[in-house]
């Protein structure tokens, strides 16, 4: 199916990045970047870039935040945040942050460490991982909701 808008797509693409200031600052632009930028806006932080395994934001109020990005509907029925233990190792708080498939902002709720560590020892598979569903994840002991935060940094 790609295919058969490939020649619409580059075209697309190749304007996209001619005329995006931003990429002249980041050498890619996705959801999860975007979802950092605007974590660092809510609570007054910053990006701190690369592959920190652990931590995308800091923020002197929070400390090291690690952000999970998730487009509604690409993790089936039961909508959730994964994480893995060297989320749980390196970051202070974290947040799940919710994308529709056009990108529009959704909503986004955070958790302090010792909340996100009771969730993710709770769902831990074999490998480490855990899927934590998002109501569990909202409804975590000391969940901030961020939303409103975000969505005045988007001025929608």
């Amino acid at each position: 199916m790609k295919n058969d808008f490939i020649n619409d797509d580059a075209a697309e693409m190749h304007s996209i990045l001619r005329s995006a200031s931003c990429i002249k600052r980041y050498d890619s632009i996705s959801h999860q970047l975007l979802s950092e930028l605007l974590v660092a806006i809510a609570t007054e932080g910053e990006v701190v870039g690369g592959n920190n395994r652990g931590s995308d934001v800091l923020s002197p109020k929070y400390g090291k935040i690690e952000v999970k990005s998730r487009i509604l509907g690409t993790d089936g029925p039961f909508p959730r945040v994964s994480l893995k233990p060297h989320n749980i190792e390196k970051a202070d708080w974290f947040v799940g942050i919710r994308w529709t498939r056009d990108f529009q902002f959704h909503e986004a709720w955070m958790l302090p460490k010792s909340a996100a560590s009771t969730l993710h020892a709770a769902r831990k598979q074999g490998s480490g991982l855990a899927h934590i569903t998002w109501e569990s994840w909202k409804a975590g002991p000391g969940a901030v909701d961020l939303t409103s935060s975000i969505r005045a940094a988007l001025s929608i």
